[in-house]
């Protein structure tokens, strides 16, 4: 009994070729071993004769003999991976790209920020507004302070002014006057506060008088403009009609304001008061050309005339009851955030009345110390 084998003869026999497939299988393994051993000694041997170095990647071969790239290691990808989430909380970091084969450094702010003007850009070129009347022989005036931006801007120049000391308490208290009788709609007689006020500059050249108030436009009034205003204009630009900034304020602030907010430029076609000038560029401290109230729509039907415009075809938007005159001689008056007699005039005559909105961005008040108190007045001269 102890010399009986249970196993069945064709069990053992099928062990027996299992084992010798097996021995096979590992032979064959040693042999392919010792073939890619020696095929890398080669490699590194050549490479050395050669006096250089080569970077071999690992392969393996299966059992059908295709040759599989081994991935990426985990580790690695693990580095790209704490890389990008630095990136993403670091906005400062600077990004290396390669563009056609160039290297440019970049942030991840400039990323954003462009693509989002981007894509304001492209909503507001979708954007446009309904015109009565669209042909491009019409023209459109607009009114600067409170219509195109949403202050006053002669009445922050008087503060800035004063804050540096050129003007005296005087002419704060004769602003604040006729600047308060204006936003209730009773303007009139502001002219003779407008030839006192050129008095003011008496013996100034009129290149630095403009200097400053480009200064101060750029520090103070960029930031105003009314949004509503923005698709309007526009509107008006792709239908091809001209746009003309109709201001009383002087020709300074006038042409500063026209070029900053997209009108057209040249001097002629900027329809303002204008304070004299000598020969010499001085101003003398009188006015030439008056632009408020009744005058403004005489200066307005004189460049109508000039420029053979049909005002009954234009357009005209303000904030200011005081402009009545004008409204009512053209084809499109348009009351923009008006003042309250203004108001209750256009919704009696059915004119269109608008609500352009704030500005959205505002600087901070400055904190006027009023030089003019302190005797650190300064002059122009």
């Amino acid at each position: 009994m102890e010399g009986l084998s249970l196993s069945s003869p064709k069990k053992e026999k099928s062990r027996d070729g299992t084992r010798e497939k097996a021995d096979e299988a590992r032979d064959e393994e040693k042999m392919t071993t010792k073939e890619d051993n020696k095929s890398l000694g080669d490699e590194r041997k050549g490479a050395t004769e050669k006096g250089g170095s080569t970077t071999t990647t690992r392969r393996r071969k299966s059992n059908e003999g295709k040759t599989v790239t081994k991935p990426p290691s985990p580790a690695g990808q693990m580095d790209r991976t704490d890389e990008i989430i630095a990136m993403a909380r670091s906005p400062s970091r600077n990004v290396e790209r390669n563009v056609s084969g160039t290297s440019k450094t970049t942030t991840i702010d400039s990323f954003i920020t462009a693509e989002e003007e981007e894509e304001e850009e492209e909503e507001e070129e979708e954007k446009d507004v309904d015109l009565p009347y669209d042909r491009n022989d019409s023209v459109a005036f607009f009114d600067l302070d409170h219509t195109v931006v949403d202050t006053n801007s002669s009445w922050l120049w008087v503060q800035h002014e004063v804050n540096s000391g050129r003007v005296g308490a005087h002419m704060i208290l004769t602003a604040i006057y006729w600047f308060g009788r204006y936003a209730l709609g009773y303007g009139a007689g502001a002219e003779r506060a407008g030839a006192e006020a050129a008095e003011t500059y008496k013996g100034v050249h009129s290149d630095k008088l403009r200097g400053d108030v480009e200064t101060f436009f750029n520090e103070e009034m960029k930031h105003r403009i009314r949004p509503g205003c923005v698709p309007v204009l526009r509107a008006h630009k792709r239908r091809s009609q001209r746009v003309i900034m109709c201001t009383s304020t002087w020709q300074h602030p006038a042409e500063t304001a026209a070029k900053m907010f997209g009108f057209e430029t040249k001097a002629d076609d900027v329809i303002c008061s204008h304070m004299q000038v000598d020969e010499e560029g001085v101003l003398n401290g009188k006015l030439t050309k008056i632009a408020y109230g009744d005058e403004k729509y005489e200066r307005t039907k004189e460049w109508a005339m000039k420029n053979n415009v049909d005002l009954k075809k234009c357009y005209f938007y303000t904030d200011s009851y005081s402009d009545v005159k004008l409204m009512e001689n053209v084809g499109y008056p348009v009351a923009v955030n008006p003042d309250p007699r203004l108001l209750k005039h256009a919704e009696s005559r059915g004119w269109e009345i608008v609500d352009w909105g704030l500005a959205p961005q505002r600087a901070k008040k400055p904190r006027y110390h009023y030089g003019c108190l302190n005797g650190a007045r300064q002059s122009y001269a």
